[in-house]
């Protein structure tokens, strides 16, 4: 018989085993893993990690710190997966999308980035949708495919420019929604995103942003001057598409990311979807960004506006964008090229970025790079 110290040593699990148990797939990621092998065959495949043969890497690893191995961390949303696209090797996202909840997104995804003219045209700033796939699992489950995005705010702008080109390319794609009748409704600072392939050396790891997706690289960045980006609306789950003959439409609203929206606070009543956007989108410039540097004072007239309390004093998509390209015109091109200066920054690493920005500057404009990095120019 076991003495009763070898018995509870026996009882005790391996460390690596707890970790294994630890670090296993959550309950979102199991969709993930059983509809693997029908998206490889689809044509796109999945990371190790959801692979039906997976063994986790730590298991067999010398390395203690789990937290370094590829396939340990769960993603934080499992609505969303990343897989290589198999034809090109192209990294993209996959969308879980259940039509019994949001049963117009796939008509929006496809009539603005699968359908001509809306597709091509260079003002559309909604998210490319490369591909629709229905789950062979689940009737009610459809995967939208798209390109692998980042959020605007993981890359900070070194320069005012970079910020005010940012902004022109969202007033111009929700100027392009309004213009083709479709109020967004859930614009806030999730559902706007960058492409990051020309200012990241390599995609990053959805897990580990530090290093690279195949894991083999550190990731370094490079400035929206030197390398411009362009950016993109996403997420029409609560998106309208309204009649072109209605002057003054009205909808109810679901309680989108920006919770502040005055509207919500008249949970029954109908109200105007554009100024809804126009609300949202001057307040993320003004919290996420306004309220963090005062190097963007001078768009301070339009975005008061823009977030005004009433709806009715807010100006629709047309005005507010032509009223920022008069504020962007009357803005020197030195003023566009000075650095963005943030107000958490520390004395000693405002003193060395300054020094490094006198640097860049000089070397952008003898390269003749402008102070608005136009990615179409």
């Amino acid at each position: 018989m076991p003495s009763s110290l070898e018995a509870k040593a026996a009882a005790k699990p391996h460390p690596l085993s707890t970790t294994a148990l630890k670090f296993g797939l959550s309950p979102g990621e199991f969709f993930w893993r059983d509809h693997q092998t029908w998206l490889a065959d689809s044509g796109y495949m999945l990371r190790s990690r959801y692979r039906l043969d997976w063994e986790p890497s730590w298991l067999k690893s010398k390395n203690v710190n789990f937290f370094e191995c590829e396939d340990v961390l769960t993603p934080m949303r499992t609505v969303i997966m990343d897989a290589i696209r198999v034809s090109d090797g192209r990294i993209v996202v996959l969308k879980r999308v259940p039509k019994s909840t949001y049963p117009d997104e796939e008509e929006y995804n496809r009539f603005l980035s699968m359908s001509e003219p809306q597709a091509s045209d260079p003002h559309n700033h909604s998210v490319p949708v490369y591909d629709i796939l229905q789950s062979p699992l689940d009737e009610d489950i459809v995967l939208l495919v798209m390109p692998y995005l980042i959020r605007i705010d993981e890359l900070k702008f070194a320069t005012v420019g970079e910020a005010v080109e940012c902004f022109r390319q969202l007033f111009e794609g929700l100027q392009f929604l309004h213009h083709h009748h479709i109020a967004h409704l859930d614009i806030h600072k999730n559902n706007i995103m960058m492409d990051p392939t020309p200012v990241f050396s390599y995609i990053p790891h959805p897990t580990h942003s530090h290093k690279s997706y195949d894991f083999k690289h550190s990731i370094s960045t490079r400035t929206r001057t030197s390398h411009p980006t362009k950016y993109f609306y996403i997420d029409f789950g609560f998106s309208w598409r309204l009649r072109p003959d209605d002057p003054s439409p009205r909808v109810g609203l679901d309680i989108g990311g920006d919770r502040s929206v005055p509207e919500y606070e008249d949970r029954q009543g109908r109200h105007d979807p554009y100024k809804v956007d126009v609300y949202c989108l001057g307040n993320i410039i003004r919290q996420y960004f306004m309220d963090k540097s005062r190097s963007l004072e001078f768009l301070r007239p339009i975005i008061t506006e823009m977030v005004q309390q009433d709806p009715a004093e807010r100006p629709s998509i047309d005005k507010a964008f032509e009223q920022f390209e008069q504020l962007r015109a009357s803005v020197s091109p030195w003023t566009l090229r000075s650095r963005m200066v943030y107000e958490d920054e520390l004395p000693l690493g405002r003193l060395y970025r300054g020094c490094r920005h006198a640097v860049r500057t000089a070397f952008w404009m003898a390269t003749g790079k402008p102070a608005l990095p136009n990615p179409d120019a």
